[in-house]
């Protein structure tokens, strides 16, 4: 899981608080990234705790990315076309 600055920002995470050092790859080159746990991730009506995400440097990223560190923990997911289908656990 990625998430932009300003998204993390909206959330209300301690940025300032934050040490990018982690090196990342994106579409748009090489930047850095900074480590945290999230409490909670919510998508529709899935909820995960403790997730870990990565936050890059404001203006590094225009969207957020779902990673494996959320998928992973779902019962299944799949691809249908142009839609990501996510069932959690019952």
């Amino acid at each position: 899981v990625v998430l932009t600055y300003d998204t993390a920002k909206a959330a209300g995470l301690t940025l300032e608080l934050l040490e990018y050092d982690v090196d990342v790859e994106t579409a748009g080159g090489h930047t850095k990234a900074a480590r945290l746990t999230l409490d909670h991730l919510a998508i529709g009506t899935l909820v995960e705790r403790s997730v870990p995400a990565l936050v890059v440097q404001h203006g590094q990223m225009k969207t957020n990315l779902l990673g494996m560190s959320c998928l992973d923990r779902l019962e299944s997911w799949e691809v249908r076309a142009d839609r990501l289908m996510l069932h959690g656990y019952p």
